[in-house]
């Protein structure tokens, strides 16, 4: 296609070339201007061939003159030429923006649209402590985990960054609504524990190079801070509400790798947590939901969702139907890592905490490869 119309593009060129320089030299030689229509009058060629001292019998009559040569094409309009070559690329360019914008993350369309939402003024400063704000602030619409349309954006101090999401509500009834359900999808990993589950702060703090969380009401707003050290997520939040920074809570790498052995349920393989949600999906909710699982499993999806989360996804072996059941394990940024070079059909063991059963799906979060 784009071959063809380089073809028409060239041959339209090179006819406008020649069209006029034929133009031109009938009109020299006519001693007046011309019409392109004249350009392909066979009188008109002959009038010109007169004014060159042709044979005397060669004069044309005033109806030869209207003839046009037989086997001259009139010429081709430049609207046409233009119509010929413009529609075809427009419905091209029409196809390949409509796939991108298909396949576009929600969260890249957000950020390239000008007429995107814009989070509440003051809510981002360029500034806040010893961090400097990385990029505008994304917006993010409404899911499982996300109670609400939400703002985040990234600040940092040299290799150091720290990650700040804001919602913002008109009444306590649904900031409150927000800050139960957001803390509910906030669980400690193994290497972590909850420091902090008051009425209005939820706090995780990990050891060092692993997400420490404070999520906290301040006004109208639920705002999240994120941190790969917990004095960073503590001074962060302080420096958001104008107030000293909380004391850090002392951690044990063996004793919380004892505890996590402790709350893992035995290994489970994919088709053991499936029939145990088919079976009895309020029972399998009772037995493993928010709890800390080990799975096993051949891997028929790994790659990122939507969302920018690295994902794998399981089905029971031999099944190639989604609506046979399957598992979806999504992992944070700082523990994708490991599962990343995971390939489709690899066998991998995983520990997450299982989320939710959504219809032929089992959700798990918080996952990590061991």
């Amino acid at each position: 296609m784009i071959g063809m119309l380089l073809r028409l593009l060239i041959r339209g060129t090179r006819d406008a070339v020649q069209e006029h320089a034929a133009k031109r030299d009938l009109e020299q030689k006519l001693g007046r201007s011309v019409s392109k229509d004249e350009v392909y009058s066979l009188g008109a060629q002959l009038d010109a061939a007169q004014s060159s001292g042709p044979p005397p019998n060669l004069i044309s009559t005033p109806r030869e003159a209207s003839v046009p040569f037989g086997d001259a094409k009139p010429p081709m309009k430049l609207t046409t030429k233009l119509l010929l070559i413009g529609v075809p690329l427009f419905l091209i360019a029409a196809a390949v923006g409509g796939f991108i914008l298909f396949n576009m993350p929600q969260r890249t369309f957000n950020r390239l649209n000008p007429f995107g939402p814009k989070p509440p003024a003051g809510t981002f400063p360029a500034q806040i402590g010893d961090f400097t704000l990385d990029h505008k602030p994304d917006f993010d619409e409404p899911s499982s985990y996300n109670p609400a349309p939400s703002f985040e954006s990234e600040y940092k101090k040299g290799y150091e960054s720290i990650r700040l999401k804001i919602w913002s509500f008109t009444n306590d009834a649904d900031l409150n609504a927000a800050f139960d359900k957001r803390r509910q999808s906030l669980k400690p990993t193994d290497k972590g524990i909850v420091s902090d589950d008051s009425p209005g702060r939820y706090a995780i703090a990990s050891l060092p190079g692993w997400s420490s969380y404070v999520l906290f009401k301040d006004g109208n707003y639920l705002k999240q801070v994120d941190a790969y050290s917990q004095k960073n997520a503590l001074d962060f939040e302080g420096w958001l509400r104008n107030a000293p920074p909380r004391e850090q809570v002392a951690l044990n790498e063996a004793d919380l790798k004892k505890k996590a052995n402790n709350n893992a349920s035995s290994e489970l393989t994919v088709t053991q947590l499936l029939d145990d949600y088919k079976k009895d999906a309020a029972a399998a909710d009772k037995k493993y939901k928010d709890k800390t699982v080990r799975i096993s499993g051949t891997a028929v999806v790994s790659d990122r969702d939507k969302s920018g989360k690295w994902m794998l996804a399981f089905m029971r072996p031999g099944s190639t139907k989604p609506a046979e059941g399957m598992i979806v394990a999504s992992f944070e940024k700082d523990k994708e890592s490991n599962v990343t070079s995971v390939k489709k059909g690899d066998v991998v063991t995983i520990q997450c905490r299982v989320s939710m059963n959504l219809v032929f799906s089992v959700m798990l979060e918080s996952c990590s490869k061991p």
